[in-house]
């Protein structure tokens, strides 16, 4: 993936959806803590916008070759800070497992510490398609607890498969960040034989 010149814009579309999306939290948040049912379907609409930004920024930077160093850092940070703040704040609401939260925070903060320092180290672990699949699906399933509709059962219904897709986003969670650590694990060794 080549990265734009340091002299061109960082304020590329790319970067501008980033933000956005890093504007976006503290809205979803205020809107989820009212704990008013209409306030927590607009969250639930804000959440998806932002999660579309989430596919859409990548793939703008791609195609219209906007790819920049401070989009290969942004765009991750939006994504975790995004996920996990919500997943948080579900979990504070009793929407969401805590040890689900726990779990996959954790591996957030694990895998992107692991990421940063290698990269000061010149080593780079890009993303995986286990670790896009989690992502998808973390927004999914958090999109599923988010949403709020007058009729009961299918409140209930959409709520419950938001749970079992954020089950599934765990494993995916687990395996990517395994397949990360074994990546990371490689690269280092490769390095030291250098």
């Amino acid at each position: 993936m080549k990265v734009k010149d340091e002299k061109a814009s960082v304020w590329t579309l790319p970067n501008r959806l980033s933000i956005i999306r890093i504007l976006f939290i503290p809205i979803i948040i205020i809107l989820i803590s009212t704990e008013y049912e209409e306030l927590l379907f607009a969250s639930c609409l804000l959440f998806i916008i932002a999660g579309i930004t989430d596919g859409l920024d990548g793939y703008i930077a791609r195609k219209m070759r906007m790819t920049t160093k401070l989009g290969l850092y942004l765009d991750p940070i939006a994504d975790k800070l995004l996920v996990s703040s919500v997943l948080i704040t579900l979990s504070y609401y009793r929407m969401i497992p805590l040890w689900v939260t726990i779990l996959l925070v954790a591996r957030e903060f694990l895998i992107n510490g692991l990421r940063s320092f290698y990269a000061m180290e010149g080593i780079t672990i890009y993303p995986s398609f286990a670790g896009k699949f989690k992502t998808t699906l973390q927004i999914i399933g958090i999109a599923c607890m988010l949403f709020n509709s007058p009729l009961k059962k299918l409140d209930t219904l959409i709520h419950q498969t938001g749970l079992i897709v954020l089950y599934i986003a765990l494993f995916f969670s687990i395996y990517s960040a395994i397949h990360y650590m074994s990546a990371i694990f490689k690269s280092v060794d490769v390095e030291k034989q250098r």
